[in-house]
């Protein structure tokens, strides 16, 4: 139980302004229906969601998590009886919306949400889930409507990678739209995401917004040198992972020549002219889009910062691999390529990103990158 109040409370610290907000609100009693948390990725989103629905219910105190009372024990666990937690899953087999059918809940989910409780960071990526389930948003229902009770709590709906509710028809993100429209007393709905603008404007219109910032650079540092990582190295992270908490502990797990060689791979195959090469970027990289988002994420994100490194060389500054074996290959590019549309091949490469979570057919989006990305070197 220490430990994790240790780790939840430098969570609040590296977004005290944020959290200070939310203290404000609770100590009013003047609670919203909806909250929309969004921001940058990796920047604890969750984690403050989470501790806001603790702090909601405890027992012992409006502005302070006391770790104590039965209901803080209970949310520490995220086995409370007041939480309901919301992520995409993958679509059953058996298609029946019977919402009193909780079989389309998988094992995976229990196993993620214990891991949650653990660990405010870990992000939960259930594999094939690639929407918010109408049957999720069904039962919710459901469940809401019988917990009318006041005097043992308030309920919290927690929504992770809120903009799949919108995924495909967005019949998921219709059907909480009537929820909101219709709050139950009693509740808050708490949606979390890092793209707010895939979000139906009629649902972030009913929501109020908690814009939170990126991690500081110093609570990244921080967290690195405990998971043991040479200060040097730490630096170098900290310069390339802005902010993000899931970029740093992906990396922190590998030497950093290891990162500088897959930089150095994919910026080489993006940039020369050869067909196999492409082939087999694409087949390598749509699968592991399948795999493993989060680590087919990072690497887009990687070859992102070395074409920004590009541009910060072309403006004279100091770009974040000037100390690495990278920054011969960011000059001569410059030298080669001095029209290039850095810009242009940034917002390709953020595209990509978004995709991700769009349930698009990777292979010719990868497809689609290499040959934008080549237009625009050539420009």
């Amino acid at each position: 139980m220490v430990n994790k109040k240790v780790m939840n409370d430098t969570l609040i610290i590296a977004q005290k302004e944020t959290w200070g907000k939310l203290v404000r609100i609770s100590d009013s009693g003047n609670i919203g229906s909806a909250y929309l948390f969004s921001g940058s990725k990796g920047s604890g989103k969750e984690g403050l969601a989470l501790k806001f629905a603790q702090l909601l219910n405890c027992q012992g105190s409006n502005i302070e998590i006391c770790f104590k009372c039965e209901s803080c024990i209970r949310f520490s666990t995220l086995q409370h009886e007041r939480l309901n937690i919301i992520v995409p899953l993958p679509t059953p087999k058996d298609n029946k919306t019977d919402s009193g059918n909780k079989n389309f809940i998988p094992q995976d989910y229990i196993n993620s949400i214990k891991q949650k409780s653990s660990d405010p960071f870990y992000k939960i990526l259930i594999p094939k889930a690639k929407r918010i389930l109408i049957q999720s948003i069904r039962d919710l229902k459901k469940t809401l409507y019988l917990k009318q009770d006041s005097n043992s709590g308030r309920n919290i709906v927690i929504i992770f990678n809120s903009e799949l509710l919108c995924a495909g028809q967005g019949e998921s993100g219709n059907a909480l739209l009537k929820v909101l429209e219709e709050p139950p007393e009693n509740t808050t709905i708490i949606l979390t995401t890092d793209y707010k603008k895939m979000l139906f404007e009629t649902i972030i219109s009913r929501c109020q917004a908690i814009d939170i910032p990126a991690l500081p650079n110093d609570y990244i540092f921080e967290w690195l040198l405990k998971r043991k990582v040479k200060e040097k190295d730490a630096n170098f992270l900290v310069s390339i992972c802005r902010g993000n908490i899931h970029q740093a502990k992906a990396l922190s797990n590998q030497p950093i020549n290891k990162i500088i060689s897959t930089i150095e791979k994919i910026s080489t195959t993006l940039i020369n002219q050869n067909p196999d090469q492409w082939r087999r970027f694409i087949d390598h990289y749509s699968r592991l889009c399948v795999s493993d988002q989060l680590e087919f994420s990072y690497h887009i994100n990687l070859i992102s910062l070395w074409f920004k490194g590009v541009n910060k060389h072309r403006q004279g500054l100091k770009s974040d691999f000037d100390d690495t074996n990278l920054h011969s290959q960011i000059v001569s590019f410059s030298k080669t390529y001095p029209t290039a549309n850095i810009y242009a091949i940034v917002l390709c490469l953020e595209d990509v990103m978004k995709s991700v979570s769009q349930n698009l057919y990777m292979p010719l989006i990868i497809l689609n990158l290499i040959l934008d990305i080549q237009k625009h070197i050539h420009e």
